[in-house]
Parts: structure tokens; sequence; C-alpha cells
């Protein structure tokens, strides 16, 4: 049994483990060219080349974060990885169930055992913390959708939300992401990244001048107002307010937010803010005083 490690940004790290070794090998092996499957070279022994093959099972991996399907050519279009690479990378990822074949033929998904580390996430990171029960309270004091979003990528993954009651409502469920710069959740992760980050996710929506100087008067504007508004950037007819939260060694651990439809928000547009701002500043004041 093998087990690889790698680290993620931040201080976060990625493992998984390949039952067979020879899987290993025939990954490691990829980086010569020779499509060889032998045993004579291991990752063990050749740590640079080792590490080469995970971060590309790594850069497969997180694809099906922004897809549900892809195939092996969809794979290597998006990452720049050959196709025949791909395969290899898709046999060791299946074998560890990270990867499935999906229902049609020569498509692949996420597989089970991404439903494992979901499922530790939300209840380390969500349930056992305040968030979830913080959560609750804003959307029972608003009436109105409250969701908790983190960076994914270049885009703002919801990880847990708690809808209103009211017949007309907003609806955002976990798991759903959008693009780094639209609506105010977006806006609110991405003005408070740290400088080189910022300007890597900006960069990579590949903006013309006009656009780029768009996106920065939103940033600073967000960054100065402590907080993002948005009104039908992502959905037409939704209205957002979001508030950034900070863990308690001051980075940016995720993003408070209330969603309402507009029609409502208008009339009620002060405190829907005041009651997402003062959720954000106890949620806030509870990530500075845990050790």
């Amino acid at each position: 049994m093998v087990e690889q490690s790698f680290p993620l940004s931040g201080n976060y790290s990625f493992v998984y483990v390949i039952a067979d070794t020879s899987v290993a090998c025939m990954i490691d092996n990829e980086q010569d060219g020779s499509g060889a499957t032998g045993t004579s070279r291991s990752p063990r022994n050749e740590p640079p080349r080792a590490a080469a093959a995970q971060s590309r099972s790594l850069e497969i991996l997180l694809q099906f974060a922004s897809a549900q399907v892809l195939t092996a050519a969809q794979l290597s279009a998006r990452t720049g990885i050959p196709v025949s690479a791909v395969y290899r990378h898709l046999a060791a990822l299946t074998q560890s169930s990270l990867v499935a074949p999906a229902n049609h033929r020569g498509q692949f998904s996420a597989g089970p055992a991404t439903l494992s580390l979901a499922a530790n996430y939300r209840q380390e990171s969500i349930i056992t913390s305040s968030i979830s029960a913080k959560l609750r309270q804003l959307s029972d004091e608003t009436q109105e959708l409250a969701a908790y979003l983190v960076v994914s990528g270049n885009q703002s993954l919801c990880v847990e939300a708690v809808e209103g009651p009211q017949m007309l409502r907003c609806s955002y469920s976990a798991g759903r992401s959008q693009p780094l710069h639209r609506g105010a959740s977006a806006l609110s992760l991405l003005a408070n990244l740290p400088a080189p980050e910022q300007a890597a996710a900006v960069a990579a929506l590949d903006l013309d001048d006009a656009g780029y100087s768009a996106m920065r008067r939103e940033l600073d504007i967000t960054a100065a107002r402590g907080f993002a508004l948005s009104q039908g950037a992502v959905d037409a007819g939704v209205w957002g307010v979001s508030f950034p939260i900070f863990n308690s060694s001051g980075h940016l651990a995720g993003t408070l937010s209330t969603m309402a439809p507009s029609v409502r928000a208008i009339r009620s547009e002060k405190r829907l803010i005041a009651a997402t701002r003062t959720a954000a500043l106890i949620l806030n004041s509870a990530e500075t005083a845990m050790p």
C-alpha cells in the first residue's frame, strides 16, 4: 500500500492511497515518455518525479469540482495533459474511488470517496464550528437565504446554506459554485484574498482593459466598505450582501452572505445588511478566539 501526500494552497495537504504499487509506478514512468509500467523506478526513490505525477493527478481530480462529467479528451483540453497520460491518472484515481465512470461510456465523474471527504469537511469546518448554527439564526432573523461560501480555485463555492421560509425566496444549495468575480459573495472573497492570489485570480479572468479597470474599482470599493453588494449579478432579480470571515491567523476563511429577491430587498436593504454584519462580527470573534 502506497500513501502519497502533497500540499495544496495555504496550510492544507491532500492525501490519497493507491492499493497497488504497480499503479504508482505506472504513473511515475509516464514522465519518461516510455509508457512502460515496470517497477524499475520507484516514486519513493525519485521524489521530484513522483511529485509531478501527483500534481497532475490532483489537477485532473479538481476538474470535477466545476464539471459534473468529463471525458479524457475534455480533461486533456482543460489541463494540457496528454490524453494517454490522463487515462493513466484516471486509472489510479478510479482505483482509489476518487473518480468513477459516469453513466455514459467514455465519461467520468467524481467518485464515491469524494462524498466522505466532503462530509468530513462539513462536519469539521461547518457543523463543529459555529457557522451552521449562525446561518440558521441569520436566516430566522431575516427570513431570507443565508449562505457560507469559500474560495475553490477560481470559483466561489457554497458549502452550507439555509433557505428562508417565504414562498418567494432565493435558493442556493451546498456544492454550487460561481466564477470568483460574479455576485456579492465572489467579490467579498476576491477582495480579501492575499495580493498575489488576488492578482492571479483577476489575471485568469482574461479581461480587456475596460473590464480590468471596472473589476479593480469593484474590488477597491468592496475592500474600503468592508462588505460586498450585488444586484442581479448572478441571477436576475436577486440581491445579495456578503461579509468576509477570517480565521484566527487573520487569513480569509470564507464569506457570509444573505440573498433575497430584489423586490423585497429594496424595502429592507439596511436591515438585511445590518443583520448580516452582526452575524459576521460574531463569527469573526469566534474564529479569532479559537486557539
